[in-house]
């Protein structure tokens, strides 16, 4: 399970003043973000790959969340507000045998990003919003180019320097056409 570090704390900040009917998170590690987004949406839904992060959610957050484990958004219908996730980003270029899949987000760390985007785009209802944490380790411009190979929009909504990167929270919106 992912314990809140400086990246969490970036994104609650970041959901401040987002507010609506249905907000969903990916990945929800301690449910720290979902027990934020419940302060300003009626409905909240969080996801994760890892039981046991579901079942620590489930047993220590007092709230009206519904707790789903599944591989990203594999499980779910329905639209959404807002989708957050601080998806795995650190890049694991040199292949090493290594699991931990709360971290390491693909070879060149955006890969998880990406599928992450890639699958919310269906969940957001017209006017949605999904928000997403980037480190500058990982090759952005792959982001970049996905977002602007599937016409969706991007802004750098805040940012935290630390001092091996710098963190980004994008809101990503579908083009209006």
């Amino acid at each position: 399970m992912y314990l809140p570090s400086d990246d969490t704390l970036l994104l609650i900040d970041s959901i401040n003043g987002y507010s609506g009917f249905s907000a969903l998170e990916i990945g929800v590690g301690s449910g720290t973000v979902c027990t934020k987004l419940k302060n300003n949406f009626d409905f909240v839904v969080g996801v994760d790959i890892d039981i046991e992060a579901i079942r620590y959610c489930k047993n220590n957050i007092e709230s009206q969340i519904t707790w789903i484990c599944c591989e990203v958004v594999s499980c779910i219908t329905g639209k959404f507000d807002l989708i957050v996730s601080n998806p795995p980003y650190l890049p694991n270029e040199k292949g090493f045998d290594i699991k931990d899949n709360t971290i390491y987000g693909g070879k060149n760390g955006v890969e998880m990003t990406i599928k992450f985007i890639q699958d919310s785009l269906s969940l957001l209802k017209r006017d949605g919003k999904l928000m997403i944490i980037v480190s500058s380790i990982g090759t952005m411009n792959e982001i970049d180019n996905f977002i602007m190979d599937n016409k969706l929009e991007k802004k750098i909504i805040n940012e935290k320097k630390l001092f091996f990167e710098i963190l980004y929270v994008y809101e990503i919106l579908k083009k209006c056409v």
